[in-house]
């Protein structure tokens, strides 16, 4: 593992620092992946990405000179994190690709959240968001992110799927796999007076944050940033050594990290905060103390290694 991370921290000077766990992050477990993956495993992945239909201009055009002139092992990592964000990636491009590859809605699902009893008894009746977690053909775009990992690893292990359609459902499990395990893509916190239709994973949520604010779904996305940090625990590798990866398993996965952010995110002192602007009916920018960061990124790290883990156990 130590080995890992020094690769992770060579790799990832040739991308920019100040990216979130959109960027850094799922670039992180994307590393961690290949590395679980015997050499073989990983030359046929890459093998299948490069029949990818856009692999000219979103993959071979974009690899750093020094990485091209590397082994093949360099490239082939740098092939994987490229497609862990290559979901993200196609929201800054032309309109055509955006129209044939971008689904917005694969990434998050809104397990429920309430910030009071109250909140719960007024709301959870209205409301019709789509919390189903098994997937029926076709793809489509108002699926989950629970329903597009599952439709992409049908494709992945398809044999009538083409190289290029595996291509394209790789780099959908590995970013999904990474955003089911950030605790804000699977809920949404929910109250009658700030949040009636949900707060969007705490993107509506503003945090003090320095001299300015970020949403709180920010906070969370910026938190796999220290790089040496993602050493796994002791607690971590048991896990690992103890984890069972299957289909049954994505329910567990989903159900665990909504529990998370109901404990984690969402904590006591948070909730306290909105109740207080509630009084004044004024969505107050929330301060977070130095524990519930502590706390945050402890979680982050431990998730970042899980999702790694998880990936190459559903692609190998």
């Amino acid at each position: 593992m130590r080995k890992l991370i020094s690769t992770l921290l060579m790799t990832f000077l040739v991308v920019t620092p100040a990216m979130g766990w959109h960027a850094v992050g799922h670039k992180a477990t994307a590393s961690i992946a290949f590395d679980y993956l015997d050499p073989a495993r990983q030359s046929d992945i890459v093998s299948v990405l490069r029949a990818h239909p856009r692999f000219e201009e979103d993959f071979a055009s974009r690899m750093p000179d020094g990485v091209a002139r590397g082994s093949d092992t360099q490239k082939g990592r740098w092939l994987f994190e490229q497609a862990s964000i290559w979901p993200d990636l196609i929201q800054t491009l032309g309109e055509d690709v955006r129209r044939e590859y971008n689904k917005s809605r694969w990434h998050y699902i809104n397990k429920l959240v309430w910030l009071t009893n109250e909140d719960e008894a007024a709301l959870k009746a209205q409301l019709d968001h789509n919390m189903e977690t098994e997937f029926s053909p076709p793809m489509r775009q108002n699926l989950n992110v629970v329903q597009a990992l599952r439709g992409n690893l049908q494709v992945w292990k398809s044999d009538s799927a083409s190289e290029a359609e595996k291509a394209v459902a790789f780099c959908w499990i590995l970013h999904l796999a990474g955003d089911i395990h950030q605790p804000l893509h699977t809920v949404a916190l929910f109250s009658k007076g700030f949040f009636p239709k949900g707060d969007r994973g705490g993107n509506s949520i503003q945090v003090v944050w320095g001299d300015e604010t970020k949403n709180l779904h920010a906070v969370w996305d910026g938190l796999p940033t220290n790089l040496e940090s993602l050493e796994p625990s002791a607690r971590t590798i048991r896990s690992i050594n103890e984890d069972v990866v299957d289909d049954a398993a994505i329910d567990e996965w989903l159900s665990h990290h909504a529990n998370l952010a109901r404990k984690f995110v969402y904590t006591d002192e948070l909730k306290s905060q909105l109740l207080g602007g509630l009084k004044t009916d004024d969505l107050p920018d929330i301060i977070l103390s130095r524990n519930y960061l502590v706390a945050a990124e402890s979680i982050a790290r431990r998730q970042v290694n899980l999702a790694g883990y998880r990936i190459a156990k559903l692609v190998e």
